[in-house]
């Protein structure tokens, strides 16, 4: 492995994040870095980025801790750290899979976190009173937790991260998070940005405790935008990928 030592610039295109989100990482204490020169500039080995994103020097996952290393979804065992996109086409398809991925994490009392406005949550969770879960106590209890609106990307995976960790501490066991992404399109402005925090959310995911599923509305984004969708979610493809299209 190489012993040199990245820049920040360097770092963030290892980690395909951006500059601000490896700066607040480092900063934070969750990513290792040095600082040399009297400006202090940070500098990053590349084992140590590695690491952040669950991964040993080897590319194998790191040694187990007490938690358990993937979650059952639809009889599937899916990793922690797995980053999903599921497609529909319909309004009845979104709740295809969403709907299951909630009732199964909130009824096996695993923290989920829900990314959704409007008709699109209300829509969950008319579905889940449907299924006899009890929405308001779940919300109340911080079983299930609603994230806000966020119009920037660093801002949208600092507060997922808030999120994620806070979940940790409340009740320890692994994190579902359902986002929807026409509520994320609408959020950050363009498609473009979206396809940044997908981005960055690749190597975010793999070091935390969770599974994020999000769903892709296929009359909302055209086919280009499809692909570019899986392709960010490349962890999709270790599953039966056609479960995932509804």
């Amino acid at each position: 492995m190489s012993e040199k030592l990245l820049n920040t610039a360097e770092a963030a295109a290892f980690l395909r994040a951006s500059h601000a989100s490896v700066r607040r990482w480092a900063d934070a204490g969750l990513l290792t870095a040095s600082r040399i020169g009297r400006r202090g500039a940070r500098r990053f080995r590349e084992e140590d980025l590695l690491r952040f994103m669950g991964r040993t020097p080897a590319g194998s996952l790191p040694a187990a801790s007490g938690l358990p290393r993937a979650l059952s979804f639809q009889g599937m065992a899916v990793r922690l750290g797995s980053h999903l996109a599921c497609l529909y086409g319909t309004d009845a398809g979104r709740l295809h899979l969403g709907l299951p991925f909630l009732r199964e994490g909130l009824l096996a009392n695993q923290t989920c976190l829900l990314y959704a406005t409007g008709v699109f949550r209300d829509e969950y969770f008319r579905a889940l009173k449907s299924e006899k879960v009890d929405v308001t106590a779940a919300i109340k209890a911080r079983l299930l937790v609603l994230m806000a609106v966020q119009h920037t990307v660093d801002d949208w995976i600092a507060e997922f991260e808030r999120l994620v960790a806070e979940a940790s501490r409340d009740r320890p066991g692994p994190v579902r998070f359902l986002g929807d992404t026409t509520t994320g399109l609408r959020g950050v402005g363009s498609a473009q940005a979206l396809f940044q925090l997908e981005q960055e959310l690749t190597a975010v995911v793999k070091r935390l405790p969770v599974v994020m599923l999000c769903p892709y509305d296929a009359r909302v984004f055209d086919g280009v935008q499809v692909m570019e969708a899986l392709k960010h979610h490349f962890d999709t493809f270790d599953y039966q990928l056609g479960y995932f299209l509804s």
